[in-house]
């Protein structure tokens, strides 16, 4: 029967609502939680017909609105609603419905739904059923999952179902997408290397990493998105969507890889989820934000003052300030107690380099208060300057680096980064502690490290200590024979 009037459309709306109203339920327990096969069938062929009368609607090319599509719409939902109860209240109907072809009705209801959801309110709603059907269908089942990454990612990026539930306007069909996507790589490492070794897994997992980094805190969304990938982080398949020419862009990505840093704080986790590849990533992000802003801090002093001409944006600038954050965050927690195999591995990298470089053209760029009543400039700093405080966390990084690391002491000496550490032994009210970071970085440095203790002897370093500042607030640094710096309350104050 052609759908093509409002009468038939209603007598189909009518009875899909009927389904709606019976289908298996917590709150209905008389009906029977496993569907007869007839009425799979006959929800096949309901789906049929309006999928049918929906695609020829949509090639009428006179017609700009279709008023059936909202009671259309409507029937469609009922049957997704169906569908979605029926599978999470037995999972036997999961093969009855795919047996039916239901599976078929579903992902078709989905693309033509989200094609006018931003037209019909109708078409909204149903999308997001419609989402949740698929979820329910796909969980535990393996067969579909299957079928669904062999068929879905071998499309155009942009037309993997996967990605049409992504780019809904609506959140609860978002989170139907999400919810699908955790059900088909959460427990199979031979999913999760299809989906992040493809084109269109590989927009799609870059596309949930920016999802992550642009979602408020505390969402369930973004503790979806962060599940799926920690998921991928586990496989050791992150350095794949970082590739080896990461964007700062990524930050979303990067963000999560923090998170799962600070959630498994253990260095054997860190040493088997942090691989070489990983590890060159990081240090290619790190390069990038040096180098974004190098040539900002070189063209202007303030935001203010760019043209509109400028290649930087700001937007780009503020990716650099979460890249930074993040993958900084991830070397603090890394770093900390390094197994000696990581550890070897973190000197390979280009990190340490990294490191000190931003650490130099921080501490060039960014002003010191030495003192809490000295006149400042502070109003007149550029707003990009005040996003980049991150002294403290990169003399920490160098500290973690180099503790009971002979290789590591000696490479900081050489990279300049033993003297941008002792030149932070002085108070500086941008950064809070600072002095305390650097203290601690230096223990690190010096211990049992004679080359680093006859550099330092050489720079005339406790005079570099002990300067006046440090001195008017109370406290003394000594250099002592092993060459472990102490702080101590100065006995005169």
């Amino acid at each position: 029967m052609e759908l093509n009037t409002e009468q038939a459309i209603y007598s189909v709306r009518q009875e899909c609502a009927a389904l709606k109203d019976q289908s298996p339920h917590p709150s209905r327990p008389q009906v029977p939680k496993l569907v007869a096969e007839q009425t799979w069938l006959r929800i096949h062929l309901l789906f049929d017909q309006l999928i049918s009368s929906a695609i020829i609607a949509n090639s009428n090319e006179d017609m700009d609105i279709d008023p059936l599509a909202p009671m259309r719409s409507e029937a469609l939902a009922d049957l997704c609603v169906f569908v979605r109860n029926a599978t999470a209240m037995d999972p036997q109907n999961q093969t009855m419905a795919m047996s039916a072809n239901v599976v078929d009705g579903v992902l078709a209801t989905i693309r033509i739904m989200l094609r006018c959801e931003m037209t019909y309110a109708e078409a909204k709603q149903c999308s997001a059923s419609a989402g949740q059907a698929l979820s329910n269908l796909a969980t535990n089942n393996y067969k579909l999952q299957a079928q669904l990454i062999d068929s879905e990612l071998t499309k155009s990026p942009i037309e993997s179902i996967f990605w049409y539930l992504l780019s809904s306007f609506n959140s609860k069909t978002q989170m139907s997408g999400l919810m699908l996507i955790l059900n088909t790589v959460k427990n199979s490492q031979q999913f999760v290397e299809k989906v992040c070794l493809s084109e269109a897994g590989h927009m799609l997992m870059n596309r949930i990493g920016e999802m992550f980094g642009e979602t408020v805190d505390d969402s369930d969304e973004k503790a979806m998105m962060y599940v799926i990938l920690s998921v991928v982080i586990e496989h050791g398949y992150l350095s794949v969507l970082l590739t080896s020419d990461p964007e700062l862009e990524m930050f979303g990505v990067l963000n999560a890889l923090a998170v799962y840093c600070n959630e498994n704080a253990q260095p054997s986790v860190y040493a088997r989820v942090l691989d070489t590849t990983l590890l060159n990533a990081l240090s290619k992000v790190l390069a990038k934000c040096h180098t974004l802003l190098q040539q900002v801090w070189q063209d202007s002093d303030t935001l203010e003052s760019q043209n509109d001409d400028s290649d930087i944006s700001m937007d780009s600038i503020m990716a650099a300030h979460r890249s930074l954050s993040s993958t900084a965050s991830v070397l603090s927690s890394a770093t900390t107690d390094m197994e000696p195999s990581f550890a070897a591995r973190v000197l390979k990298s280009d990190i340490p380099k990294q490191i000190v470089a931003l650490l130099g053209l921080f501490s060039k760029e960014l002003p010191r208060i030495e003192k809490a009543n000295q006149p400042s400039n502070t109003d007149e700093t550029s707003p990009i300057k005040k996003l980049f405080m991150f002294k403290c966390e990169l003399i920490q990084i160098i500290g973690n680096i180099a503790y009971k690391n002979k290789a590591a002491q000696d490479m900081f000496r050489e990279l300049d980064g033993l003297a941008l550490v002792l030149d932070h032994m002085r108070i500086d009210e941008n950064h809070p502690f600072i002095r305390e970071y650097a203290v601690v970085a230096l223990r690190s440095l010096l211990n049992d490290s004679k080359e680093n203790q006859a550099y330092i002897s050489s720079m005339d370093a406790q005079n570099i200590a002990n300067d006046y500042d440090l001195n008017q607030a109370g406290i003394q640094a000594s250099l002592q024979s092993d060459g472990r710096v102490s702080i101590n309350r100065n006995a005169n104050t």
